[in-house]
């Protein structure tokens, strides 16, 4: 009769350490341990730089590809700020030009705001005609997923495995009860055998 209490506990608790060590394997050992010529290292750390350009490739195919940013920084909004930032960019350059400080400075302000508000126009111009096209080009020269890749291989361990937690920590702990549940139910088979045959 002990055999629907020991066989049960003993799967529930082989099920638990064994979901246990293999999610803490994800990670750990994090340096290569070499036994004879087997080699033992967590998966993450194992396979990082496949991992990280796995994840650059998905980020600039499928989350942020190229003519869906060029859309979002085409939007009139953006065009407006780029086009301010420039004349006030301008502004500032121009007022402080050595040519104008003779003057008075209300007229050099007043020179500034005029230009300001011309490179402000134009800008605003050229963005509205051939703005798309122009983040294009500058996004064609941009590699987001060597860039998503590069950051993902420059990321601190301790600082990626506390992300990976805080995301799917409960998840984590679920499958570790799973396994312990599950080896306690295989256990309640494994004493109903036993017990009847």
């Amino acid at each position: 009769m002990y055999y629907f209490i020991f066989f049960p506990l003993l799967g529930g608790a082989i099920g638990w350490v064994t979901n246990y060590l293999a999610i803490k394997f994800l990670f750990r050992p994090r340096n290569p341990w070499r036994i004879g010529s087997f080699t033992i290292q967590g998966v993450i750390p194992r396979r990082r730089h496949e991992l990280a350009v796995a994840v650059g490739e998905v980020v600039s195919r499928e989350l942020l590809p190229q003519d869906q940013i060029a859309a979002a920084l085409s939007t009139p909004d953006i065009r407006r700020n780029m086009a301010e930032l420039a004349g006030e960019t301008v502004a500032r350059r121009v007022a402080s030009f050595p040519v104008l400080r003779p003057f008075p400075r209300a007229l050099r302000a007043a020179v500034a705001q005029q230009v300001a508000k011309a490179v402000n126009r134009e800008v605003r111009s050229l963005l509205a005609d051939e703005g798309p096209e122009m983040v294009n080009r500058v996004l064609s020269s941009v590699d987001i997923a060597q860039l998503v890749a590069d950051e993902l291989n420059a990321m601190d361990w301790d600082y990626l495995e506390a992300m990976v937690y805080a995301v799917a920590g409960k998840e984590l702990k679920l499958i570790e009860v799973m396994g312990g549940v599950l080896g306690a139910l295989i256990g309640l088979i494994q004493a109903v055998v036993v017990y009847f045959v």
